[in-house]
């Protein structure tokens, strides 16, 4: 069965709600901002926020931009700090948020192993990503939203394309300072 998707009026709403959280994350070519939903993701947006309020993501790069693709960010070196100070948290059930463009959910290498590192979607993923039935636990769970407003600052972000990992001439996590 193809799953339910919320439609993107439905998540509006969501974003509107008094429990949605708002983010900004300044980056080199300006800020973005982005609605953080625990609805979406209990486990997921509640790290999301402790890593903001943390300061994680102070002077990280985003070492994976693809265009008409995603952007991530997010990895730290075994020798910072920062890498030994989260665990691992547990897999969000699937409440139907698709992986449409400006959706922001947690890069993952299977099951529970969501730590630190995070996507943004430049594109429409929902062929490929996060389609499990409603209420299975999932790596692929939607936290948050980019606003509108920083769509097209999303979209300006760009390196070297994708990581060798994935076939691409990008940067490679495991060397990045």
């Amino acid at each position: 069965d193809a799953p339910q998707w919320l439609s993107e009026h439905a998540m509006a709403i969501d974003c509107a709600k008094p429990d949605a959280v708002s983010v900004r994350i300044d980056t080199t070519k300006g800020p973005i901002f982005m609605t953080v939903l625990p609805k979406w993701s209990l486990f997921g947006a509640g790290r999301f926020l402790q890593l903001v309020d943390d300061g994680y993501f102070e002077d990280i790069a985003i070492y994976r931009a693809i265009d008409h693709g995603l952007l991530q960010f997010g990895i730290v070196q075994a020798n910072d700090p920062r890498s030994k100070r989260y665990q691992k948290i547990p897999d969000d059930p699937l409440v139907g948020v698709p992986y449409a463009e400006g959706v922001v959910s947690f890069a993952a290498a299977g099951p529970g192993t969501r730590k630190s590192t995070i996507c943004i979607m430049k594109a429409d993923f929902r062929t490929q990503l996060g389609k499990g039935a409603l209420g299975t636990p999932s790596t692929e769970t939607p936290f948050g939203m980019v606003a509108p407003e920083s769509m097209a600052i999303m979209h300006s972000i760009a390196c070297l394309g994708d990581i060798p990992q994935c076939g691409g001439r990008g940067p490679c996590p495991g060397k990045l300072e």
